[in-house]
């Protein structure tokens, strides 16, 4: 399938912040055109035409999370104390819980409507939900999978400093290794359960890197694991790095480079190898499995040495059908949309935002996305959580409609469910 090229964007134009229009609750979904006037070329602002009647229509709820901190705090340089995790449903805050012993963004998340938290005092580990604890138990780890199944919460946990994880189903412990590290986490946001997944017939994976150790380096053997035994074990010699390992529909899929040269990078489908598109000199990054559709996808980026210009894209069986170049990183890419939304990044911070229609016109580099959860991409509709690193007056982003959220702290991620 032909790549398909992002669409010219727009020259940015000039931004001024307005007066925050809320003080505690934002209510973008209520008052949609309270920032009309910003869409200079859109000419429907003030029309004040009323919708048609019809059938109604039942759209998603939008959920924003937050880390509040109170006045003085600087977040900004670091600071936590104080920290609680806040919680807004369709504009209104719905729920305001401690942060815990460590505050971090990614440390909490949104599931089928409900707050979920892990924290750690550094002996114990907790999970909560909606701020009651659930499970606990000793160790101290940081999730990087949860999948809810039938009325047991299945956990993968790294322990602190990345040395050694646990597989646990209600806190119990399942599976262990001392040195073994998880290669996927939360940010796989394609995936319910992180670096978690569950296959058509129930049964739960995951993936672990086991460390070898030479005299002068280190690699690594992948093992697919379910509960405490071996699917697949991918050794240290096949090949150079691997990427991902994802079960789906039935079938094992790998992302990996066979050798030094990245135009080695292949996706595996149970034993056979399709080749990956990479041009020469360059080198590839990120290499994630997602599924789109009825088949599976690699999403990933490359970089020419020496040159500050980025390629990203997404391909399979069929080969490349998304592509995307830019000398700005891109925040990421999204399964269900031909690159007609994107939010690129200059050195971390927000330099333009593209709907899919136009520039949505936000001040260049005063804006971050804390986390990758940040952003989302459902129906069309391009999503964002933007944190303000100068002030306190952030936005949230709902297509070409942009509302002021004004408190001490920043965004940590926004769900549609």
């Amino acid at each position: 399938m032909k790549a398909t090229q992002l669409l010219p964007l727009l020259l940015l134009g000039a931004f001024s912040c307005q007066k925050p229009l809320f003080t505690q609750t934002p209510r973008w979904m209520r008052m949609q055109d309270r920032y009309a006037h910003m869409q200079a070329d859109s000419g429907q602002a003030g029309s004040g035409q009323q919708p048609q009647e019809g059938p109604e229509v039942k759209k998603p709820s939008v959920y924003v999370t937050a880390l509040r901190f109170p006045e003085g705090v600087d977040w900004r340089s670091g600071s936590l104390e104080g920290a609680r995790i806040v919680l807004w449903k369709d504009g209104e805050e719905v729920l305001d819980v401690p942060g815990g012993h460590y505050p971090e963004p990614d440390r909490h998340r949104v599931r089928d409507g409900h707050l979920w938290q892990d924290d750690s005092d550094g002996r114990t580990t907790r999970i909560l939900r909606d701020g009651d604890e659930l499970v606990r138990y000793d160790g101290d780890e940081i999730l990087r999978g949860m999948l809810l199944v039938e009325d047991d919460i299945h956990t993968l946990g790294q322990r602190a400093g990345s040395a050694g994880f646990s597989y646990r189903i209600n806190g119990r412990e399942v599976y262990a290794h001392p040195q073994a590290r998880v290669p996927g986490s939360f940010q796989d946001r394609e995936w319910e359960g992180g670096a978690l997944m569950q296959d058509d017939d129930g049964a739960v994976y995951y993936c672990c890197a086991l460390p070898i150790r030479k005299s002068d380096s280190v690699s690594w053997e992948y093992r697919l694991m379910q509960g405490d035994r071996v699917a697949l074990s991918v050794a240290e010699t096949e090949a150079e790095t691997v990427f991902d390992i994802r079960v789906w529909k039935g079938s094992v899929y790998r992302s990996e480079q066979r050798s030094a040269d990245a135009r080695s990078l292949v996706m595996v489908r149970d034993s056979r190898a399709y080749s990956l598109t990479v041009p020469p000199g360059e080198t590839v990054h990120l290499c994630r499995l997602v599924p789109q559709g009825e088949q599976m996808l690699v999403k990933g980026y490359s970089v020419a040495a020496g040159k500050k210009a980025y390629t990203y894209w997404m391909q399979g069986e069929s080969g490349v059908l998304q592509q995307c170049s830019s000398e700005w990183q891109l925040a990421g890419l999204y399964t269900d949309n031909p690159l007609q939304a994107a939010v690129y990044l200059n050195k971390g911070k927000v330099q333009r935002i593209w709907n899919g229609e136009k520039n949505v016109l936000v001040i260049p580099g005063r804006y971050t996305l804390r986390t990758q959860a940040c952003t989302a991409y459902k129906d069309g509709v391009l999503y964002a959580a933007l944190s303000d690193y100068v002030e306190d007056t952030h936005l949230v982003l709902r297509g070409d409609v942009l509302e002021s959220v004004r408190f001490n702290g920043c965004f940590t991620g926004i769900w549609i469910e």
